[in-house]
Parts: C-alpha cells; sequence; structure tokens
C-alpha cells in the first residue's frame, strides 16, 4: 500500500510493541471472541472458529499515532463484516466497543467496520500472530491509527452510540483515520459525547 508515507509519520523497518496494561495470558481452551450488544444473535467464537473462517488475506501498511510506520505487512484473518453479519447486527447499530484481554478498550464506528479491509487478524507477515503482537486475535482498520487495532481481542459490543474507549479517554480523536490526521479530539462541539465506559461481563 502506497510508497509515500502519509503526513507526519515515517517508515521504521520493524512493530515498536506496546502493552499499556501489560501482556495477558492466554488460556487458548477457555478463550471466546464475543459479538454482543445490538445484534439478533449473540455469538461466542473459539480460536479454531475463528481459523476456520479465515477469508482475507492483503499487504498494508501499519501506521501509529506516535508517528512510526511499518511498510507492507501483510494481513490474514476474517473480514468484520462478516462476523457482523452472522450476529445480525440491528439497524440502529453505530459502533463498535472493543474489549481486550487485559481490559483496553477502544470504538471504531460502523463505517469502518463494514469495509472490507477491516478484519479480525489471526495471522501476521504468515505466521499466527505472537502474543506480543495481540496472539489470539486483533482488529485492523488499515487507514486507521494503530490504537484502533485492538489486541487480545476478547469482546465486541455493538452499539447506538459513541462511547470513549481508553485512549479517546485521554484525548484521542473518535475516528482516527491516518490521512485525515485524525489524531486527537476537537473539543469544540463534542459536548454531547459520552465518555462514561460501559459494563463487560
Amino acid at each position: 500500500m502506497g510508497q509515500e508515507a502519509p503526513p507526519g509519520q515515517k517508515y521504521i523497518p520493524r512493530f515498536i510493541i506496546y502493552a499499556e496494561f501489560g501482556i495477558p495470558s492466554i488460556d487458548l481452551d477457555k478463550y471466546r471472541l464475543v459479538i454482543e450488544g445490538l445484534v439478533k444473535n449473540r455469538l461466542e467464537l473459539s480460536y479454531q472458529d475463528l481459523i476456520k473462517m479465515i477469508d482475507t488475506e492483503y499487504k498494508s501498511d501499519f501506521h501509529c499515532v506516535t508517528g512510526w510506520s511499518v511498510k507492507e505487512v501483510s494481513w490474514r484473518g476474517v473480514k468484520l463484516s462478516k462476523i457482523l453479519d452472522m450476529a445480525g447486527v440491528d439497524e440502529r447499530a453505530k459502533y463498535l466497543y472493543l474489549v481486550s484481554l487485559d481490559n483496553y478498550t477502544t470504538i471504531i464506528n460502523i463505517e469502518d467496520a463494514k469495509d472490507p479491509r477491516a478484519i479480525i487478524v489471526l495471522e501476521i507477515n504468515g505466521k499466527p500472530l505472537s502474543i506480543e503482537q495481540g496472539f489470539p486475535a486483533r482488529i485492523f482498520v488499515p487507514y486507521l491509527y494503530g490504537w484502533k487495532s485492538a489486541k487480545w481481542l476478547s469482546r465486541i459490543v455493538v452499539l447506538d452510540r459513541y462511547i470513549d474507549g481508553y485512549w479517546e479517554s485521554r484525548g484521542y480523536h473518535e475516528r482516527g483515520r491516518v490521512w485525515e490526521e485524525e489524531r486527537f479530539k476537537d473539543y469544540i462541539g463534542k459536548k454531547h459525547l459520552s465518555r462514561r465506559p460501559i459494563k463487560t461481563q
């Protein structure tokens, strides 16, 4: 994807690994990806369920909001839209609130979630995700900054309203598009936005 770095970004050879709350312990036998909220069918998908559903592979750059990018990463996984179709998303749905095993949270809008490039990643560069890279599953939307690419994904909650995730509550942008440099919020006119975290099981 592209030869020129987006505004404010610089290419580096490999990922810088972040784990804001530390790297969680993974019990793969007990792991389930839960899809709930405004859906007709609440889903609980095991890692093997997800592996069997793999339907997408492509190369795309990864962009971190702190200014570094990695070029032409190979991503393989399941289209997020496929999962949402299985769950039967309600017509009122506007956002997906993402919860990780370490209790990290972020949010993406339904438009970005339905983009054919939005995937639940299971493999990077031809190999299963490492624990540092978010094993067993993470989100990736190529035109959004990396903080939206929740690692160790455990829960997707479909909502009809916006709610801040971890970094959004600290001033990061609601949407986070790379080429538009949506790094930080414009607080003017944003008083209607909820900053209360939702309860998850």
